[in-house]
């Protein structure tokens, strides 16, 4: 029994220790868990109260950027469109269904309304399950995966602000282009 211990033990560490080693981090707990834009704009097509707006500004205070209608460059958010499939077909008891959000943004700079960043897309998707006879779950298990959809829209739309850093000017230069190696 303690040499069973002893393996399962040694197998955590080792776990640890190859996880750490290539680079493996919890998300929001690295370098790059704040941004470093400082201050931003934001405009959003649904209006300040939609769900996903309330989601963006969340993640942005928590990245550490101000929100301020003067700040130096402004993100846009277009019209969120969810998309809602059928996976599962026939008359079995359960189905899956996915539903999938794209969001599309714009990172503009407000002192002479050049694009940064142009039409970039988020999307992001997930399946719930539903029967036939329970239309009040299938509703409750569709919000809730609404829900879900907009706080990981806006954590991925976070994750590509991070490449943009501001200069001296208080504007940001345009996000370096991937290089092939």
């Amino acid at each position: 029994m303690k040499r069973r211990s002893f393996l399962a033990g040694l197998t955590g560490i080792g776990l640890v220790l190859v996880l750490a080693g290539c680079g493996f981090q919890l998300r929001g707990t690295g370098p790059g868990s704040t941004l470093t834009l400082g201050e931003l704009a934001l405009e959003s097509a649904g209006g300040p109260t939609s769900a996903l707006t309330r989601e963006v500004t969340q993640e942005l205070n928590s990245a550490g950027v101000t929100l301020s209608d003067q700040a130096p460059l402004r993100l846009n958010l277009g019209d969120e469109a969810f998309q809602e499939r059928e996976l599962t077909y026939g008359d079995a008891g359960t189905q899956e269904r996915q539903l999938t959000l794209t969001v599309p943004w714009s990172l503009q700079r407000v002192a002479d309304g050049a694009y940064l960043t142009s039409q970039e897309e988020v999307v992001v998707s997930g399946t719930f399950y539903t029967s036939s006879d329970q239309l009040l779950t299938r509703d409750d298990a569709r919000n809730a995966l609404k829900e879900e959809l907009n706080r990981e829209a806006a954590r991925r739309l976070i994750d590509r602000l991070q490449v943009y850093q501001p200069e001296s000017t208080g504007n940001a230069p345009a996000a370096p282009t991937a290089s092939s190696s």
